[in-house]
Parts: structure tokens; sequence; C-alpha cells
């Protein structure tokens, strides 16, 4: 028999596959924390539709109910291949609104309904209201009464409870108060007198704030187990508790969005998330009430959290988009004033436009749109560039090589970025901050949208070489930005 000597004395072949990179983290995953126990025990769960959440939280649920208005946007976070994590918060209380309470008003009805030019101080977490001339004579219930005193009054709500009224803010908090007086020189009828709402017998209950796990602390529990970058919570929050989440989530890689029914909010916590330069935080503002503004926040994130990153032409932005179940804001606040308030201190809105619903979507403490790009952008540099380096079995080399490889895997994203439409090609740099050669720096800009640049790997410090560090690279990038507005002058010659 003959002798065979194996091949592989000759030929000895090894195989090897390529080590398994990451994947980016999607930016359209969120979280909503909330006070409100599940019928499981889990620490959380994620959703890909709104009838499981129901299935878990039940139909009647406030969870369930901001579950439905996220998924009922076209497009929605699944658009964009992102999920919905729900986390039951631990021990968690939400911040109660104040509110004054009338005594049993049954007496007085016919009084009441016989007004036609009334007069009552209203005075809602410490600013004064003064509602005049109002009418009555329409009415025929408690009930109706609540509802024309809603039609001039901003800052809180009134409604009917049995036979009384009840006044509640639209703040939340230990700051949040309400009390109804007489107004000083008024015209009118007092309906804070006797024989109306008899303000000497109604009864005032201060807000109270958040209490138990914060949002922060839930955080910190949960991001290492569940990816979401997205964050919203169905409890009330008093501004000092919004002040601590805008702060910590500043440092981190998610954006807060938290809503708001009181006109006061934009010049108060809103303006103060805003001169905090605290761009990851969004305010909404939805003066109907605080549980109405609550499920407009669920709608605008659905919406917001849409992007296909990985798509052509698919960056967005939130300005003049029409949310699903919710109809726009009809305030007693809402106005002209109002309006140019929310655009210099950061906070969007959902209003009727000459009759077209439509988010209003401002720029004062940065567009909701750059901030989101933005993390989306992060993440898909920060994949590549690990997977670059993660990807080869033996080792990237320290040299110029090495170094284009590296910059190429970031000209990946930069490319897709242009091509979703977050990078504009075609626009001049108009900064005076450049970096390498300024008219490679500007002629990349121009053309390409972007320019990458890394120091030569020559002058690379002795120290950091030994610690296999790789010179700094820096990238710039144009944004395309969106136009929201335009102005026209039309010239006509007879």
């Amino acid at each position: 028999m003959t002798n065979i000597i194996d091949i592989s004395n000759i030929i000895n072949v090894s195989i090897t596959t390529t080590p398994q990179g990451l994947g980016v983290t999607n930016v359209n995953n969120i979280a909503i924390f909330t006070n409100e126990a599940p019928s499981n025990s889990d620490i959380y769960r994620q959703y890909i539709s709104a009838a499981a959440v129901a299935a878990d939280y039940g139909t009647s649920s406030v969870t369930a109910a901001m579950a439905n208005n996220i998924f009922a946007q076209s497009p929605n976070i699944r658009t964009g291949g992102g999920q919905l994590a729900i986390i039951p918060l631990q021990a968690s209380v939400s911040a109660v609104a104040g509110k004054t309470t009338t005594a049993s008003l049954t007496a007085n009805l016919t009084a009441i309904l016989a007004v036609t030019s009334g007069d009552l101080k209203v005075t809602i977490n410490s600013v004064i209201t003064n509602l005049t001339k109002l009418n009555f004579t329409g009415a025929t219930t408690l009930a109706n009464v609540a509802t024309i005193i809603n039609q001039s009054l901003a800052d809180a709500v009134v409604t009917a409870v049995g036979s009384t009224l009840v006044f509640t803010s639209k703040k939340v908090g230990t700051a949040s108060t309400v009390t109804i007086a007489a107004v000083s020189g008024g015209t009118g009828t007092d309906l804070a007198g006797a024989g109306y709402f008899i303000s000497s017998t109604s009864t005032p209950a201060a807000g109270t704030n958040s209490s138990g796990e914060t949002i922060l602390a839930a955080i910190t529990r949960t991001s290492g187990a569940v990816p979401y970058t997205g964050v919203i919570t169905n409890i009330g929050l008093e501004d000092t508790a919004i002040s601590t989440i805008a702060a910590g989530i500043q440092a981190q890689d998610f954006l807060f969005l938290h809503h708001f029914a009181s006109t006061q909010d934009v010049a108060g916590i809103a303006l103060t998330v805003k001169t905090a330069t605290q761009t990851k935080t969004r305010c909404l503002l939805y003066t109907v009430g605080l549980a109405e503004a609550n499920l407009m926040k669920a709608a605008y994130v659905g919406r917001a959290f849409s992007v296909n990153v990985s798509g052509s032409f698919t960056a967005s932005t939130m300005h003049l988009k029409t949310l699903a179940n919710v109809v726009p804001d009809s305030g007693a606040g809402i106005g002209q004033t109002l309006y140019n308030n929310a655009m210099t201190d950061g906070i969007d809105s959902y209003l009727s436009v000459s009759g077209s619903p439509s988010v209003i979507s401002t720029g004062g403490n940065d567009f909701f749109d750059n901030q989101y790009m933005n993390l989306a952008l992060k993440f898909a540099l920060e994949v590549n560039g690990f997977n670059y380096l993660k990807q080869t079995n033996t080792k990237v080399p320290q040299t110029e090589q090495g170094m284009n490889g590296l910059k190429s895997a970031y000209a990946v994203v930069c490319n897709q970025f242009v091509k979703n439409g977050f990078i504009a090609a075609t626009n001049a740099w108009n900064s005076s901050e450049t970096f390498g050669d300024p008219e490679i720096f500007r002629q990349n800009s121009l053309d390409a949208g972007f320019y990458i640049y890394s120091s030569p790997i020559v002058e690379q410090l002795s120290t950091d070489r030994e610690l296999r560090k790789a010179p700094l690279v820096q990238i710039a990038i144009k944004r395309a930005g969106a136009i929201h507005s335009s102005d026209v002058l039309v010239v006509i010659n007879n």
C-alpha cells in the first residue's frame, strides 16, 4: 500500500472569521418611566405595539394611552426600527397641582346663572388673573359655568364636582396654589361674594412635590439593561425636579421631553432650561390641561423619534407636523404674545395655523431635530470607529495607512448623513473656526458637507504613541438645517 503524505505539509490553511462588531444604538428607542403598576413583575418590558401595552397596563391606564399616541403617529418610532420600553418606577409619587374648592353652590346656582357681567380674582401660583365680564346667562348647569370661566382662564382649570366648583392650577408642586377673591375696584357682580362663589368659605389646598425614585435614579438603574434614547414619564414634576433632570440629562446621551400646561411655564421653567443651555431637555406646551398635555407629548415623541437614518433624505423637522389623536391647543392663553415668547424661550407647541393643525417647533433652546440627529450621528461614529478596530484578526497599524482607514470608517458615517439629509453638501462653511489646511477644510466642507482631519503620525507625542492612541481625529460637518418660514416681497408694475 502506498504511503500518503498529508497535503498540509505543503499547503497549510487556517480558516478564520472576521470578529463580530457592534450594532449602532437606535436613536428611536423610547422609554416611558411610569408609576402605574403592570400585570407583571418585570423590571422593564419592550413593546412594538399599543395593544401589548394595554394588555399589561390595562386599557384605562395613562401608560396605555401614552403608548397608543406614540404608535398612532405616521411615521412613528417603528419606522426607524425603534421600540418602546416601559419601566415601572420604584415607589414613585407624582407631584400634585394646587387647587381651591368652593362650598356647595346649590343654593346660589340660580343667582349665578343670572349674572351677565361678573368679576372674579383668581390667584394662580401667586400670579393674579382678574376675570371680568363673565356672562352666565346662557348656562343651565354648574358644569356650564365652569366651561365659561375656562374660556377666560389660562393657567387653571375649573371643573364642576358635585355641587362645588374646583379651581385647579395647571402647574404641580408645593408652589402650585389657587385662591379666589374679589377683584379690587371691580365694577361687575362680585362673584366672590355672598350669594355666589363665597370665597371666604372655599377650601384651598397647595400642591405637593414628587417623591420616591427619581427619573435620573431610574435611568442609572436601567440604562445598562435596556436601550433607549428618548425619556418621558407619566408623572407630574415640579420645577426643581425638572431642573435637576435637565442638568443630569445634559451630560448623557438621552433626550428628555416633558409637558407643560401653564402659560407661566414659558417664561418660567422653560426659560430656566434654555438659559442653562440644557438643549437635551425639550419643553412642550399644551394648555388644555396637564393630562391632555401628557398625551400631546406622547404623540410628539412618536412622530419625532421616527427617522430611519440609513435612508435617503429621511432627516426631518418637527415644525408644522400634524399629530394624530391631538386637537390643536385652544386654551385661553393662546395668542401672538405667547407664540412670540415660546419662540424665544424654547418651547414647542401644537396650534392651528389658519385651520391647519401644526407643531410649532422653535429654536429658542435649539431645534429638536438638531439634538436628535446629533445623537444619531454620535452613535454611528462611535460604532463605526470601534468596529474598524475590532473587525481585524491582526491590528490596525499606528501609521498614516492605519489612520486613513480609521478616517475612512468615519467618512462612511458622514456620507450616510449627507444621504439622509442631515449634512449639507454645497453649503459654504461660514464659521471662522477651521483646522488642518484652511483651503482644503473649506473646499471639503463645500463639496462634501464634511471634512475629516488628523495630525500627522510623525508629530504625535511619544507618550500617546506608547499608549497606542490614535492622533486626534477632527470632523467638521455642515448641517443642512430646515426652512421653517419665508418672507415674500412682491413688486407689481402697472
